[in-house]
């Protein structure tokens, strides 16, 4: 793909219109930034919109050209605090995790780092893919002993690891698990 403003050809159209997908590109123009597909097809908007020439529709590219999270963290933070306002909120259960993958072959024995970390990085995964398959989210993989041989960019699992004992984290994850068990239940080991 050359430009963001393709994306939606990467897709299937009944698939974004049925359920929401998030994902990234690469070696795309612009080379930053973060960018939403919007479905419309009201007459009098969709003329505003090729006027902005956002292009015909009936999917639109909606492109924010930086996303600095050392600038918007503070910021929202801050909206909260000061303003008694969310800027976020979830409206069902979760969708998508950031699942560990690693970096590098990693053996077994090996104790996993964190986020910019040598042994994992993250990927970005639908959640009812993440809890049929048993993936381990990122937020949980700091401190986990790998239990065998890992190859270099392959998703880790539950099963791969051995979690630190009695750590809240993972009681959290529990209980996200527990609120949304249809989808996450088993998630986790």
């Amino acid at each position: 793909m050359d430009h963001v403003r393709n994306a939606p050809s990467l897709y299937d159209a009944d698939v974004l219109l049925k359920r929401g997908q998030v994902d990234y590109v690469l070696r795309a123009e612009p080379p930053a930034g973060v960018f939403i597909i919007g479905y419309l097809e009201d007459p009098l908007q969709k003329e505003y919109l090729q006027y902005y020439k956002l292009g015909d529709g009936p999917f639109y590219v909606f492109y924010n050209p930086y996303h600095i999270c050392t600038f918007e963290v503070p910021l929202t933070v801050a909206r909260a605090v000061l303003f008694n306002d969310a800027a976020v909120a979830p409206i069902g259960a979760p969708q998508v995790d950031v699942v560990a993958t690693a970096k590098r072959d990693i053996s077994a024995g090996e104790t996993l780092d964190g986020l910019g970390g040598f042994c994992a990085y993250g990927v970005a995964e639908n959640s009812d893919i993440t809890a049929t398959e048993k993936l381990l989210p990122m937020g949980l993989a700091p401190g986990c002993r790998v239990k065998n041989n890992i190859k270099k960019d392959t998703v880790l699992t539950y099963a791969d690891v051995e979690l630190p004992d009695n750590r809240l984290i993972d009681r959290l994850r529990q209980e996200q698990n527990e609120m949304f068990p249809m989808e996450l239940s088993q998630g986790s080991s």
